[in-house]
């Protein structure tokens, strides 16, 4: 994997004379090698490791469990405490107000689909304080449950976001598209009071308010998608979604007001025939046509997209992880209206609908030209000892001078050199974390640093840093034959960063 040397300024560095001015007590060589240091890598980029049921981290970082599956109990509000449910996904920080750097609330989400009598079907939240002490972040308190039952239940909290408002709007990524994908899993059939049949009452946005430990509402007006991720633009109006399905479709809600859900526009995105602009085509807004939304959008032409993953916002332009998939046919939703996107027409295996898209890639949609194009395709390394696939939870992070993009691999399968050799035999999986420097126009997976494996059988998810730069992962379905803490879902924090 390609590495940056910077050879030249530490040449300059050493033939630099001893004798040379001090300015505020600080030497010219002080501010040289200060300068030179807040150019390189944050961390020196591992190599892959197809057998690990630990959590691989570079040298200088240390991990701590905050939060684990069954381990831990959650206090509900009427004071019962019950074993915490698992597959933690979105991680949200809320600061404090009084100490924002020390002080504040972890928000997990839970992409749970069984039945729980006691902490609610589906799936769910926790919240938790932390505090530095000692120079290290720790649990203060109780785990405390989010109670959905205002909304029903939830399924499936997957990525999200916290919105500039202060409140968490968390995603249902489900795909249920009639009762018995929920009942035959246990969950009893309710009425949710509106005349509607139960599945077409789920698979929305729900805002929470953190603080409160509240649901807000379930958020129709976004639409019945499988929901990945939602950011808030700053001033509240627009908020952008991404459908973690194949074909899915890329769309935005307007408001007149500022975090008035309830009372905006819903838009699907449309790119221009040579991939330089876009526009945006605009939907229904009763009720039958938000729960079709996806299909309403295809057939009026929607640019239609491979499972959008998380989005991020650097700097005015939107980074979203396409997380790709093996072998599909489009030729029906391309009958029925849909358009095919630039980036991928080179993957068409024959002139029509039929694709392979095994890596997926990190596109960029930038919204004052509504250009989406793709910025960081997948694949394999030079050296063929491993590839980057399927990007799916994303981040940004800035150390030194530098700001990174944060990626983290859910790979479709074990497959195509996805793992070694002996895991794909062993039909076992293995997840990644990478960096990727954003000041690099054109990149490569050779610009890639590889900072974390993921044990056994687990994705990682949920990454966040702190106001330090200490950083959260959650580790979501591990195998369950690793030894402990990763035979569960848990959230760790990993430290180690100099921000």
């Amino acid at each position: 994997m390609k590495r940056l040397v910077l050879l030249i300024p530490v040449i300059l560095l050493f033939s630099c004379s001893e004798n040379e001015a001090v300015d505020n007590g600080v030497s010219s060589n002080d501010s040289l090698i200060a300068e030179i240091e807040d150019t390189l890598p944050p961390f020196e980029s591992i190599s892959s490791n197809f057998s690990t049921t630990d959590l691989v981290l570079p040298e200088g970082f240390t991990y701590t469990v905050l939060f684990s599956e069954k381990e831990d109990q959650v206090t509900r509000a009427d004071g019962q405490k019950f074993p915490a449910k698992g597959k933690h996904d979105l991680s949200v920080f809320v600061p404090s107000k009084d100490d924002p750097e020390n002080k504040g609330l972890l928000y997990i989400s839970h992409e749970t689909n069984e039945p729980n009598a006691d902490l609610g079907d589906g799936g769910g939240a926790t919240i938790f304080s932390l505090e530095k002490i000692d120079g290290h972040w720790k649990v203060v308190g109780d785990f405390h449950h989010v109670d959905f039952g205002s909304v029903g239940f939830t399924d499936r909290n997957c990525g999200g976001s916290l919105a500039p408002n202060g409140n968490v709007l968390t995603c249902e990524e489900t795909w249920g598209y009639d009762n018995e994908y929920f009942t035959k899993r246990g969950i009893a059939d309710r009425d949710f009071g509106n005349g509607r049949p139960m599945w077409q009452n789920l698979g929305y946005v729900v805002e929470v308010d953190p603080i409160q430990r509240k649901v807000v509402k379930r958020h129709l007006s976004m639409g019945k998608l499988v929901h990945e991720d939602v950011q808030v633009t700053q001033d509240g109006k627009t908020v952008y979604i991404t459908d973690d399905y194949s074909p899915g479709v890329f769309l935005k809600l307007e408001m007149e007001k500022a975090f008035d859900y309830d009372h905006g526009q819903l838009y699907a995105y449309r790119q221009s025939e040579d991939g330089e602009s876009g526009d945006w085509i605009e939907l229904p807004m009763d009720t039958t046509s938000l729960v079709n939304c996806r299909k309403i959008a295809v057939q009026n032409g929607a640019t239609m997209i491979i499972r959008h993953e998380w989005i991020e916002e650097v700097n005015g332009k939107f980074y979203i992880s396409e997380t790709g998939e093996d072998y599909m046919n489009w030729d029906a939703s391309i009958s029925a209206g849909g358009t095919i996107p630039n980036w991928v027409k080179n993957n068409l295996t024959d002139g029509n609908g039929k694709m392979d898209d095994p890596f997926g890639r990190v596109l960029v949609f930038d919204p004052s030209t509504n250009k989406m194009s793709s910025y960081l395709e997948g694949g394999m390394f030079s050296d063929s000892l491993g590839c980057f696939s399927n990007p799916d939870c994303n981040t940004t992070v800035s150390l030194g001078t530098k700001t990174y993009l944060v990626l983290s691999e859910d790979i479709n399968w074990c497959d195509r050199k996805r793992v070694s050799k002996e895991a794909e035999e062993a039909k076992e999986f293995y997840n990644e974390i990478y960096f990727l420097d954003l000041s690099i126009e054109e990149p490569t997976v050779e610009d890639l640093l590889r900072f974390a494996i993921a044990p056994k059988g687990a994705e990682t998810t949920g990454v966040i840093f702190l106001p330090d730069g200490a950083m959260i992962i959650n580790i979501q379905h591990p195998s369950a034959s690793n030894p402990p803490p990763f035979n569960k879902s848990c959230t760790v924090l990993v430290e180690g960063f100099k921000k």
